[in-house]
């Protein structure tokens, strides 16, 4: 054991090198023995401070197979109180997964990698003692100079690349008396035809070709256990050894010929002819997996054929957006963003259900067509009605807002107060179900942001013509009038409707359907009542 003397103080709390406990380093002789293997590991030594780390955590995949132990509040309370007092921190080491942008599975050092993700994000606080001392017990409550003082404290790390399962192994026998198997190496020896499926299945193309980490420790294996074990369990299963475990044990007589077999194997086949070859969007196991979940919800449907370019789309588009969000760091926006990184970097079992949800609201936004082809439980995954409140809400104030500017130079509100104005306001944040709810709400939507500024606006914004646009079709004869001017009517409606809805017209839409275009609509009018607002604001 060495010297306590040389301990951080951080260690006697019990939160200690290697994440867990001090370790005598000891070979074993078949490591000894193999010592001669350890040749094409690479290894470099680097440093990097922790607002960088935090602001790029989407590349640093923690598996699920180190997360057995979870730290208790005094030890994470510790850990960061070390940071604050400038202390160094036991060296951290990763292994390259993929390049461009570089990412890394934390092989040690996943607890204390987060225990600081967690507090940047103000998920805890300090202790009082050490809150006193250093004026604040958020992140976010702490003075300039001491936040800045965590953002550019450096974590030491060893970078490990070219190293094969055997290098690994023997590397970690030499740190930490042993590297423990993980879950998908102890799953592997599980008696099960759902286990001889999964291997089977982790060959497929779409691994072997399109995704972009390596297959180090079973990892393709590791990906298809999961899935698996959602589509026989469903998205709320855990994901831990014990909890796969059990799905393998109780699936010893699967059938290939199962739906849970066929829409596997379809969705990594479809998948495979969508994505291009190494795919940054798929360079780590949480999101391939999460990918591979979603469209098992969509598989099987005819909607979804000739959809591989939207959903190669989407996967470039949804990945970019993740890691823009994250880089914002604590002024990240985006709740869902937000939701689904936590999910990968957090000890929480609920982790596949969020990811799963969140992809599913990005993809029926990026492409409402999907709903089509979705099953009732990803449609009912998708529930948009607490954003849907949001947005309506924030949409409320900045009519309010807009109203105080304008009347501070003209003496009268923009938007006309009424009574009619306060039962309309309060309806567009009720999710719409229907066809009837659509009417009214394009109604309300009309009498706020077309009769109410009147002509007041000279110019409207855009998303207030789309309202008067749709609400010209529900409200009067567009047949009436010569031939080319019913057909400019009809045209421009449709138009205005699948700008919001993917769709042509209201009565061909699914009841799932009509909150992702009530959604769409109140984020338009917020959007434009932003840019008017800012305009009354500058002439003021």
């Amino acid at each position: 054991m060495p010297n306590a003397a040389t301990v951080p103080e951080w260690a006697s709390h019990g939160s200690l090198a290697l994440d867990g406990q001090l370790r005598d380093i000891v070979i074993s002789n078949d490591a000894v023995s193999k010592i001669g293997v350890v040749v094409g590991m690479k290894m470099k030594s680097d440093k990097r401070e922790l607002d960088k780390v935090y602001k790029r955590r989407d590349r640093y995949e923690i598996p699920d197979w180190q997360r057995d132990e979870v730290w208790d509040l005094p030890r994470k309370q510790a850990l960061i109180d070390s940071i604050l007092r400038g202390w160094r921190l036991p060296k951290f080491y990763f292994v390259a997964l993929s390049a461009k942008p570089i990412s890394y599975e934390v092989v040690d050092g996943q607890q204390r990698l987060a225990t600081i993700f967690e507090f940047l994000s103000d998920e805890f606080e300090l202790t009082e003692e050490t809150a006193a001392e250093f004026g604040g017990k958020k992140y976010s409550e702490l003075p300039d100079d001491i936040s800045d003082k965590i953002d550019d404290f450096e974590i030491d790390f060893d970078e490990i690349e070219d190293a094969s399962d055997d290098e690994l192994m023997i590397f970690f026998q030499r740190l930490q008396s042993g590297l423990q198997l993980n879950s998908s190496e102890r799953l592997n020896a599980i008696n099960s035809k759902l286990k001889t499926f999964c291997k089977k299945m982790s060959k497929h193309k779409f691994f072997t070709d399109k995704v972009a980490f390596e297959d180090k420790r079973y990892a393709h294996f590791d990906v298809v256990a999961k899935v698996a074990a959602l589509e026989v369990e469903g998205v709320g299963a855990g994901l831990r050894y014990s909890d796969v475990k059990g799905v393998f044990e109780a699936q010893k007589s699967f059938s290939e010929k199962s739906q849970v077999a066929v829409r596997v194997k379809g969705a990594l086949d479809f998948l495979a002819s969508a994505i291009p070859d190494k795919s940054p969007a798929f360079r780590s196991r949480s999101m391939t997996q999460s990918f591979i979940t979603m469209i098992c919800h969509l598989y099987g449907k005819d909607e979804l054929k000739g959809k591989e370019l939207q959903i190669a789309k989407f996967a470039e588009t949804f990945v970019s957006g993740l890691a823009s969000e994250v880089e914002k760091g604590q002024a990240a926006t985006d709740s869902d963003f937000i939701s689904f990184q936590k999910s990968v970097n957090a000890n929480v079992k609920t982790g596949p259900v969020t990811r799963d949800k969140v992809l599913l609201r990005k993809l029926f936004q990026f492409d409402p067509r999907f709903l089509e082809a979705a099953d009732p439980d990803a449609a009912a995954a998708a529930d948009f009605t607490g954003e849907i409140a949001d947005v309506a809400k924030e949409v409320r104030i900045l009519i309010t807002a807009a109203n105080t500017a304008y009347s501070s130079k003209h003496g009268s509100d923009l938007f006309k107060p009424t009574n009619k104005t306060t039962t309309a306001q309060a309806e567009i944040g009720e999710t719409i179900k229907s066809y009837d709810d659509y009417k009214r709400l394009v109604e309300n939507l009309y009498f706020l942001f077309w009769e109410g500024p009147g002509s007041k606006l000279t110019d409207k914004p855009d998303s207030f013509k789309d309202v008067n646009a749709l609400r010209t079709e529900e409200q009067h004869d567009v047949d009436h009038g010569n031939t080319s001017h019913v057909k400019s009517k009809k045209l421009k409606h449709g138009d205005v409707f699948k700008k919001y809805s993917g769709l042509t017209s209201p009565v061909i839409a699914a009841p799932a359907q009509f909150p992702l275009l009530q959604l769409a609509l109140l984020r338009a009018i917020r959007s434009d009542m932003q840019a008017l607002l800012l305009e009354h604001a500058s002439t003021a």
